[in-house]
């Protein structure tokens, strides 16, 4: 490769860096785009040195926000522009004019040199039983906790980080191409950058349904490992332990229905009602034995009362539930009459 043909390529790759940025910040960016972004990032190393400098650039001018709207307000300075330029000879012009040419020309004599990145935040967010909550995380990511669920937060300068071992939330995933916005449940690890999505971990499964958006999953700790992707209208569920998940098709409003006070459920095995109801009504249901937490329901419980939630479900799944001091024990109805 001659000499000359080795000086254009960071060219190249700097003006195609600000193109990705660009298309990416635009919210009608779908799934595609972030394939095609993938293949272009890996196709080269200077992809991808070339989109960190515009990148890095980016989370500087974002903790200057005061400082960004005074400059637009004040007049583009050409010696500014040539001044920047020699202090970050590798960025070319249009990279400049793709990270936003007017505010970054203005800005640059008092915020070109200072580092100012973004700090590190922290947060921890639980549910008791009974008990949902809406939230608003610090990045305007909208998150609706279930009962019984805890998760933890932390924002870094490059990702958005959640850990979610025990429970389920609906996620409404703020739109950010400079910071994926990562969930770590300790087997799978679920990666997006905005969309919207339900994600259940209860004991070893793992379900995750998508309204809108792509979601990738793959297993926790192996960032080289082939992603599985989730669209709109699908579900992937996955059993801690087992070599492969599953993705079918399926109507996402289902998954979404405890936040309108249900619970929808299509063959479910009685003890994951069981321990549904445990939470959702913040009273011990359990089955009798094993047989009886293998029986198979399919139906909708609407959480409006506890007693007539039971109710519902022993007419429903033929099993009669024993109320004590100690909660309510479910035992299929043939067993019962007998006694």
């Amino acid at each position: 490769m001659s000499r000359e043909r080795e000086e254009e390529r960071p060219t190249q790759a700097a003006d195609a860096a600000a193109w990705w940025f660009t298309r990416l910040q635009d919210e009608a960016a779908g799934g595609e785009d972030w394939l095609e972004f993938e293949q272009w990032l890996g196709a080269s190393p200077a992809h991808a040195a070339a989109y960190e400098r515009l990148e890095s650039l980016w989370t500087e001018l974002d903790g200057v926000k005061a400082e960004v709207a005074a400059a637009l307000d004040a007049p583009v300075s050409l010696g500014a522009y040539r001044a920047a330029r020699a202090r970050r000879p590798g960025v070319s012009r249009r990279v400049w004019l793709g990270a936003g040419a007017a505010m970054a020309a203005s800005l640059v004599a008092g915020v070109i040199g200072v580092s100012n990145l973004s700090p590190v935040t922290t947060a921890s967010h639980e549910t008791a039983p009974g008990e949902t909550r809406q939230l608003a995380l610090a990045d305007g990511t909208k998150v609706w906790l279930n009962a019984g669920s805890h998760m933890e937060v932390r924002f870094e300068r490059r990702a958005r980080r959640v850990e979610m071992a025990d429970g389920e939330a609906v996620f409404d995933v703020m739109h950010d191409p400079r910071r994926p916005f990562l969930i770590d449940t300790g087997d799978r690890e679920v990666r997006v950058v905005g969309t919207r999505f339900n994600l259940r971990q209860r004991a070893d499964a793992f379900a995750l349904t998508v309204s809108r958006g792509v979601v990738e999953v793959r297993p926790s700790g192996a960032p080289g490992a082939a992603p599985m992707r989730v669209t709109a209208g699908q579900r992937l569920v996955h059993r801690q332990g087992a070599p492969s998940a599953v993705v079918t098709s399926v109507d996402p409003d289902s998954a979404f229905a405890w936040t309108r006070g249900q619970l929808v459920y299509s063959d479910a095995p009685l003890s994951e009602v069981a321990a549904d109801l445990s939470r959702s009504l913040a009273t011990t249901v359990q089955v009798a034995d094993a047989a009886t937490g293998r029986m198979r329901f399919t139906g909708v419980l609407a959480l409006d009362d506890k007693d007539a939630v039971i109710r519902r479900l022993e007419a429903f799944a033929s099993v009669r539930a024993e109320r004590g001091p100690q909660g309510v024990v479910l035992r299929p109805r043939q067993a019962s009459s007998s006694q």
